[in-house]
């Protein structure tokens, strides 16, 4: 009898444990099956930096219609539609004949006060002599001195109008203000120009911007934006902001920004897009989620998810973040995971 209940202790025994190893599988087993399946990234390989693109075009700085200044015929136009021409550059060439022909009676008139003013002097120089000697009246001495003032005043008189000959005469010849490329001629050889008639049409070759107009809300990722670029014909060109118009547009609504070239420049008149990136690293909008009717992203803590709400998210759109490249947010898998749950990184 005593063998009897020893033998069924030694059965009660096992038995007890065979179920606490049984419960200890079984509880692993659930904490296993459990562990969600994930796989991970860090935040730097993940985000991007969302681009934008507005209509721009490629302006001169100066866009002139040169004009005639005195009246004269169109002699010759030596650089062709077409041409680049350097600063100073001949554009017209006016017929400067009258004007050299007034010049030149200009300095013939002059020449002759000169000849009367140093009589008049001389004569002034003999009466001061003679009033030493009183052997001249005090009013013929006051004639002397008003006669060679009265020709000083002449003869500075004369040079303004030498002067004046002398510009009309550069008048005749149009240079180029700067660096430019010849538009249009406007008039023709042989045709008769009168001062304001337009006679030849340029643009400025080495001053070129871009300009673009914008909305307000993309002032600010504009004025951030550390890649600025043209884009027209295939071709892309560097530019940086120089301007951002202070006043709207009351008919459109919004801004012009103006930008330089930094190296190759387009052509004036190119149209094109204006494109730019913003520098703050954003979500892409196909990693977010909602929980709780909020939108945020899991990242992994642990052996744990962690939901991350992003304040200003939109569904759709990729937010901005400020969270360390070293994140690691949750990519597959956290369509079926909750805040706090476990968690098994592939």
């Amino acid at each position: 009898m005593s063998n009897t209940k020893k033998s069924t202790r030694n059965l009660s025994t096992i038995f007890y444990f065979t179920r606490l190893i049984a419960l200890t599988f079984c509880i692993n087993s659930f904490a296993f099956a459990e562990a969600t399946r994930v796989t991970s990234q860090t935040l730097d390989k993940i985000v991007i930096y969302p681009e934008f693109s507005v209509p721009a075009s490629a302006l001169s700085m100066n866009d002139s219609k040169l004009s005639a200044e005195v009246r004269a015929k169109v002699k010759v136009f030596p650089a062709l539609v077409g041409d680049i021409v350097e600063r100073g550059e001949v554009l017209v060439q006016l017929d400067e004949k009258d004007y050299k022909l007034n010049l030149l009676l200009a300095k013939t008139t002059l020449k002759g006060i000169e000849s009367r003013l140093k009589l008049a002097k001389y004569q002034l120089n003999q009466a001061l002599s003679l009033s030493k000697e009183k052997a001249i009246s005090n009013e013929r001495l006051q004639q002397r001195e008003a006669d060679v003032r009265a020709l000083q005043a002449e003869r500075n008189s004369q040079k303004v109008v030498i002067a004046k000959a002398e510009r009309d005469l550069k008048k005749c010849t149009i240079l180029a203000p700067f660096d430019a490329i010849i538009i249009k001629r406007i008039t023709q050889v042989g045709e008769l120009a009168s001062p304001g008639t337009p006679l030849i049409r340029i643009i400025d070759a080495s001053r070129i911007e871009v300009s673009a107009k914008f909305q307000a809300q993309d002032i600010s990722s504009l004025q951030q934006a550390t890649h600025l670029q043209f884009v027209s014909q295939g071709l892309s060109y560097d530019v940086v902001l120089r301007q951002i118009t202070p006043a709207f547009d009351p008919v459109q609504r919004n801004r012009e920004a103006r930008f330089l070239f930094t190296g190759t420049r387009a052509l004036a008149g190119s149209s094109g897009t204006l494109r730019w990136k913003k520098s703050q690293p954003h979500i892409p909008a196909n990693m977010l989620s909602r929980r709780n009717n909020t939108l945020g992203i899991f990242i992994i803590d642990g052996d744990k998810a962690r939901f991350v709400a992003i304040p200003g998210a939109h569904e759709g759109r990729p937010v901005a973040t400020d969270l360390p490249g070293s994140t690691r947010l949750i990519v597959n898998g956290r369509f079926a995971i909750q805040d706090g749950n476990q968690i098994s990184v592939d």
